[in-house]
């Protein structure tokens, strides 16, 4: 009976110290960059609101409000979702700046997902060239800043939930200009080149 009940005393020591020591390890983490249907506002403790008051985020207008430096997961959060309506275009992208895990600037890994209809493709590249696409091999190491790209046949217009999941540090989007900035900044461009030409037929 005494070695019926030191063996159990011993196979529950050996469990809790499996226990004790599984908490302690670090726990894999990855960025994902994700987009999924939806068209629901959730009221979720992030630093930017899920909605921009009772409607969807232009993404636009979005990606502004997450230029603010490191403002994704900035209440610890680590996962962030904003429901947003897509007036970019079919593709859009843009370039995400984070402190990375432990402050170094890298996501041990990094992956695209899509949960959504509307979508067909995603991608990563990283400031080192790495790079990853739906359904392929993560960037293990993601080194900071990072362009991330989705598309589709027919995205215009629509609204679905654009997610950051499982973000280690803090991160941003790195400021991009404004459609309108661009399109000025090329008839800007253009109209010097006719004046020089002008000038050098004179």
């Amino acid at each position: 009976m005494k070695t019926a009940s030191s063996r159990l005393l011993k196979g529950s020591a050996a469990i809790l110290v499996v226990l004790v020591a599984l908490s302690f390890a670090p726990r894999a983490s990855a960025d994902i960059f994700k987009i999924e249907d939806g068209s629901t506002c959730h009221h979720l403790t992030q630093a930017v609101a899920n909605c921009n008051g009772s409607s969807a985020w232009l993404l636009t207008d979005l990606l502004q409000q997450l230029s603010a430096p490191n403002i994704i997961g900035s209440l610890g959060e680590g996962t962030d979702v904003f429901l947003v309506q897509n007036n970019i275009g079919n593709s859009f992208s843009f370039q995400i700046a984070s402190t990375g895990q432990n402050g170094t600037g890298v996501a041990n890994n990094a992956s695209c997902q899509l949960s959504s209809s509307l979508f067909n493709a995603c991608s990563i590249v990283d400031s080192t060239g790495d790079t990853t696409s739906l359904g392929a091999t993560q960037i293990n190491g993601l080194t900071f800043p990072a362009t991330i790209t989705f598309s589709g046949p027919a995205d215009f217009g629509k609204t679905f939930y654009l997610e950051f999941i499982s973000m280690q540090g803090t991160s941003n989007v790195v400021a991009t200009p404004e459609p309108a900035t661009i399109t000025l900044l090329g008839l800007g461009i253009f109209s010097l080149i006719g004046a020089r030409r002008r000038k050098a037929r004179s």
